[in-house]
């Protein structure tokens, strides 16, 4: 079958495949949020280019995540029909294919990785595209007809739900902190260097504003608990290695001691907005108290009420079909059908969905189903692990994959978003290009790749 699309198409010689390959990867990083559309073509350029490019299938069956990701898609497709062909009515099954369809949409990370594969730099260039793209979207979307000091106490919800801004935004400010040296590098020595830094700073402060703006007490939290590993590994890593030179210093620490002081400036105007984190932190805290005496009966329906509702919905749902669940997508329809509008109910509107990742997949796909995406995502980290000590992947980008994966872990207590397309993106662009790097080295290598080591060792 690829030799006769090979003999058919004019550009599937090798080079030009490859090019395809590359074409479709780099207009999917940038648009996976500026445009759907065009993300979409570059997404199917990728996986076109990749199975023209015949890979090794012996060889790539072989790699346990791919294992992991093959008996995930049986099981989704399995579980999907079953659950479809066993659903009360025609809407649910719909529900539960629709559902089923998005999940599978998640395994395309296994063509992008092919072209991430050995390719560090690449890599970097990919994630600050992506980052770019976000940037420019959220510009787009701000009304600079009416922009104002109104603007900065308004939460911005214009371009993606709040706490689905305030996860971008915080991910966001963590990869600029982290791929910082591969940002300045873009720029030569010298003043455009030091312009370099100052324009670095400048979006990380926009990506932090951002993450005030969402007003997401979700997103803060993983955040903050993201920033404190982060703050471990980069104190960690500036251990002065021996026969480390004075010159050396001042060229590794110059830039940093201007990112200091410009850190210090911005910080002082993110306290103006004090008045905001003082009314998010401080609010609903009645019902927290009440949630911790184990006073439940008569809990307010504000959001903090809410969640823990659902979280009880969820538990007593789930507990009816703790091993296969109740399908893909179902959440929303079983909240509506639950006869509960003082515990389900926000104003005007039934819950769309349990506001907890992890109650959601439980919910539509039991405990087998959680298992397997837990072995999925564990054997996507353990790969990346043995792939740092093995010197593959570059401390830099170790450090960010594995703050990313604390500022989910945390962000997905809080809500649910896996099958919206931005979230699609997310998942695609960042497992894969983890993938990519922990399955060795490529055709070439970048000066920077000198960097390589565990996440957690010096630069």
């Amino acid at each position: 079958m690829s030799s006769t699309l090979d003999r058919s198409l004019p550009f599937a010689t090798q080079d030009g495949v490859e090019r395809l390959g590359l074409f479709g990867l780099y207009l999917f990083a940038a648009f996976a949020w500026l445009g759907t559309t065009p993300a979409t073509l570059g997404l199917a350029l990728l996986t076109l280019a990749f199975v023209l490019n015949r890979p090794d299938w012996p060889v790539l069956g072989r790699d346990p995540v791919v294992r992991l990701s093959l008996i995930l898609i049986v099981f989704l497709v399995v579980h999907s029909l079953a659950l479809a062909w066993m659903a009360p009515s025609a809407e649910r099954a719909a529900t539960i294919l629709d559902g089923g369809g998005n999940w599978l949409k998640l395994m395309l990370f296994i063509p992008l990785a092919h072209w991430c594969t050995g390719q560090p730099e690449r890599v970097r260039g990919l994630l600050l595209l992506a980052a770019l793209g976000f940037t420019l979207a959220v510009l787009r979307k701000i009304d600079w007809a009416n922009f104002g000091p109104a603007f900065f106490s308004t939460r911005f919800e214009s371009y993606l739900p709040a706490i689905a801004f305030g996860m971008f935004t915080g991910l966001g400010a963590l990869g600029l902190i982290v791929l910082r040296q591969a940002f300045w590098r873009r720029f030569a020595s010298g003043w455009a260097r030091w312009l370099g830094v100052i324009l670095w700073s400048l979006w990380l402060l926009f990506m932090l504003e951002g993450l005030l703006l969402s007003q997401s007490r979700g997103s803060w939290f993983a955040f903050l608990g993201a920033l404190t590993l982060l703050v471990i590994l980069e104190w960690r890593g500036y251990a002065h290695p021996a026969g480390d030179t004075m010159r050396a210093r001042r060229r590794r620490y110059g830039p940093a001691a201007l990112v200091i002081v410009i850190g210090l400036a911005l910080i002082s105007g993110l306290l103006v907005q004090t008045e905001t984190l003082h009314k998010r932190l401080s609010e609903h805290r009645g019902t927290l108290i009440d949630i911790a005496r184990g006073e439940t009966s008569a809990l307010e329906s504000d959001p903090v009420g809410l969640r823990f509702k659902a979280l009880l919905f969820a538990r007593e749902t789930w507990s009816a079909r703790p091993w296969f669940g109740w399908g893909a997508g179902t959440s929303r329809e079983l909240i509506a059908a639950s006869g509960r509008p003082e515990a389900l109910f926000d104003h005007d509107h039934w819950l769309p969905h349990l506001h907890n990742t992890y109650a959601e997949i439980l919910v539509q796909f039991g405990l087998v189903g959680l298992i397997l995406i837990a072995a999925l995502i564990w054997g996507l980290a353990r790969s990346g692990l043995r792939s740092g000590r093995a010197g593959h992947l570059p401390a830099d980008l170790g450090r960010f994959y594995l703050v990313a994966f604390v500022f989910m872990l945390i962000w997905c207590l809080f809500n649910y978003r896996v099958v919206h397309t931005d979230w699609i993106f997310f998942w695609i662009l960042v497992a894969g290009t983890l993938h990519g790097l922990s399955r060795g080295t490529g055709t070439s290598r970048s000066g920077a790749q000198a960097q390589a080591g565990n996440p957690m060792a010096s630069r």
